[in-house]
């Protein structure tokens, strides 16, 4: 019963069109063969690295998008989170997307700078750093979230923005560096 309540509610979502009910199937298999049942994976999608990939049933990666988790590092996609096409997403330490929360397509988010900054005393500074995106956050197109980042729950990130710094929840940040231009309360 389960699975013709599943094929019902699909068939729903896709009008009926045989092509589109294809694609869906076809990206809920590419997530059962990566080890990953009940994540739709599209295609294209490169998960590369030796760390671990917590992908929660029902959170989705879109076509083309490169994902790479290093040695020791996390990534997790709650339920109903997605990356949207072409994003790129690069784990050295951990890097969360809550419930729900939705990148769009070309996005970068990056939990570290790949190298050792020095300064003038010649201490180090922390190459990475946490990244979290809060349940129901937005990202925009042709973003990207910088290390140690947490965008609150709510909150939406402009197209094209370099987010440096934490976004508090509900707000609405843009530009280079991100800076708060409004608040919101939801999204559609």
């Amino acid at each position: 019963m389960k699975i013709i309540d599943t094929y019902r509610r699909a068939s729903a979502t896709a009008g009926g069109d045989p092509r589109v009910l294809a694609r869906m199937a076809a990206a809920r298999t590419r997530g059962i063969l990566r080890g990953h049942a009940g994540v739709k994976i599209g295609p294209g999608v490169r998960l590369s690295g030796p760390g671990t990939y917590l992908l929660h049933p029902g959170s989705s990666i879109k076509k083309d998008c490169r994902l790479y988790v290093g040695p020791g590092a996390t990534l997790e996609m709650q339920r109903g989170s997605n990356l949207g096409a072409r994003t790129i997403v690069n784990v050295a330490k951990s890097l969360v997307l809550e419930q729900d929360a939705r990148v769009s397509w070309q996005v970068q988010l990056l939990d570290t700078d790949f190298h050792t900054i020095v300064d003038d005393a010649g201490d180090s500074r922390p190459g990475t750093a946490p990244v979290h995106i809060g349940r129901r956050a937005l990202i925009g197109t042709g973003s990207m979230i910088l290390k140690g980042v947490t965008v609150g729950a709510g909150a939406v990130v402009g197209a094209g923005s370099v987010v440096t710094r934490d976004v508090l929840p509900g707000a609405v940040v843009a530009g280079n560096p991100a800076r708060v231009v409004g608040t919101v309360r939801d999204w559609r």
